[in-house]
């Protein structure tokens, strides 16, 4: 095996890592490991399950993430079937996604899951692989497809009080 094709590997490692590492942060609502994953200029395009729904910025993304995800009471991601296009420090990716999110209620099912893939560009730091831009595509839901709402209206009226 020459050293390129050994890096080449080393680097598919790295980056799957990072897909790894940022649903367990999600799933475990560790912030800090999550904010990990992103370079600071991050741009988040998740308009496909929220209308509308552009991020700019590592901190911006990580604030509306935790919110989100904090309001469920559970969520596991499960990543999968990752393609590489590498190209020295930079990267674009494509990995399937499942995502099950659950909030118990009483106004609809307990539970939203997600089907579809996230399309990632991925850049080579000194702190190894992170994500630079990425989007979610979702191709099918299964569930409450009010869920999250339910779950963000419950937080407000906790936090009124």
């Amino acid at each position: 095996m020459n050293e390129m094709t050994a890096q080449t590997l080393l680097d598919r490692a790295a980056i799957s890592d990072v897909f790894h590492r940022y649903a367990l942060s999600a799933d475990t609502r560790d912030w800090e490991l999550f904010r990990s994953c992103f370079t600071d200029d991050l741009e988040v395009d998740f308009t496909s399950l929220w209308p509308g729904a552009v991020f700019h910025g590592a901190d911006v993304w990580v604030a509306k993430a935790r919110d989100v995800v904090n309001a469920l009471d559970a969520t596991q991601h499960i990543i999968t079937n990752h393609t590489h296009d590498i190209q020295g420090d930079t990267a674009t990716c494509t990995a399937y996604l499942h995502a099950q999110h659950v909030f118990k209620n009483d106004v609809g099912g307990d539970q939203l899951i997600l089907g579809g893939y996230y399309r990632y560009e991925m850049v080579r730091s000194s702190d190894g692989w992170k994500i630079r831009k990425y989007s979610l595509t979702v191709t099918w839901t299964n569930g409450n497809s009010a869920l999250f709402d339910l779950a963000d209206e419950k937080m407000k009226q906790q936090a009124a009080g």
